[in-house]
């Protein structure tokens, strides 16, 4: 396979600056850092007098609606004419939300640019070109660079996107990727008019529905410590969405709960997913605990402290522990 072209934020600046449209892709499942990338830069890029057309699977969770108005959130379902394709916050192409479309636009030779923090996956050669930078905090803090080297007047509605993405891939500045450079970020975006009280309001401490509360009450009765690997690991059923009348997007955090356990290097969260699939969450406190390396046996991803996979398999409690088989 071959490797996309390397590029920096200069470089894909100048392309969208020759860009008269822009498709823009996030991953499934959108978080913060993924709303946040793909909104801030489509909110500059109208602002600018292009057109920007945003792609993911899934709704809008209902948490992130304050980065916009309904209008300018809404999701594309076909291929739009555009000169370039962004595509945010993915390493791997079968993660990317709409993926038959982004394949759509790689047939009709539309240049794809990825954007992404993560470790590299398959993506990046499936790319044209590739800005990949595990050392970034976020995404957003990715997407502001770029803005930034087109001279574009970042505005409110812009700045808090990216303010939330940035915080919410930080753990609201208290994880290990928090640097010098993402709190810089922060700062200036809040003297950019970002919204930070709404941020923090819809990230860290927006309500949550009683019965969604009640769901993470039943992951927190289920955890299972393993004294032998040190690990804490709790599950949710299908069952369990249709009893409490909640989605799989609604729960996505509910793996950073377990991250609290005394004694645990890492914590595992399985869900089950339609059509036989498991969706494992991982995550560690533990400095010398890399879950990605683990992700990343299985074709998962994401980060050195936080990061998941699917596999086919089914739940089952053996023996006091839970285990996939």
């Amino acid at each position: 396979m071959k490797t996309a072209e390397k590029v920096n934020a200069q470089s894909i600046a100048d392309a969208l600056k020759e860009a008269g449209a822009v498709a823009i892709f996030g991953h499934v499942l959108p978080d913060s850092d993924c709303m946040g990338s793909m909104f801030g830069m489509k909110f500059a890029l109208e602002r600018a007098g292009k057109k920007a057309y945003a792609y993911f699977d899934g709704k809008v969770p209902d948490n992130l609606r304050f980065m916009g108005d309904y209008g300018n959130l809404d999701v594309e379902g076909s291929v739009m004419p555009a000169d370039l394709v962004l595509v945010f916050d993915s390493s791997q192409v079968n993660r990317v939300g709409q993926e038959g479309v982004l394949r759509d636009y790689k047939k009709e030779g539309t240049p794809i640019y990825q954007v992404d923090h993560h470790m590299p996956g398959d993506l990046s050669g499936f790319a044209d070109c590739s800005w990949q930078d595990d050392k970034k905090s976020s995404t957003s803090e990715m997407a502001l660079e770029i803005l930034k080297e087109m001279g574009f007047l970042i505005k409110k509605d812009t700045a808090t996107a990216l303010l939330a993405g940035i915080e919410g891939d930080t753990g609201s500045f208290q994880h290990q990727n928090t640097t010098q450079d993402s709190l810089e970020a922060a700062a200036y975006l809040i003297s950019k008019g970002a919204r930070f009280k709404a941020v923090v309001d819809n990230t860290l401490n927006f309500k949550r529905d009683l019965n969604l509360l009640k769901l993470h009450g039943l992951v927190l009765e289920r955890i299972v410590y393993n004294k032998k690997y040190k690990t804490a690991t709790s599950y949710l059923t299908l069952d369990d969405e249709k009893r409490f009348g909640v989605e799989g997007e609604s729960y996505s955090g509910i793996a950073n709960l377990l991250n609290v356990v005394d004694g645990a290097k890492a914590v595992i969260l399985i869900s089950e997913r339609e059509g036989g699939m498991l969706k494992v969450s991982l995550r560690t406190r533990d400095e010398h605990v890399d879950v990605q390396k683990l992700a990343s046996y299985v074709g998962g991803g994401g980060h050195v402290k936080a990061s998941g996979f699917s596999i086919k398999g089914k739940i089952e409690i053996q023996d006091g522990q839970v285990r996939v088989v």
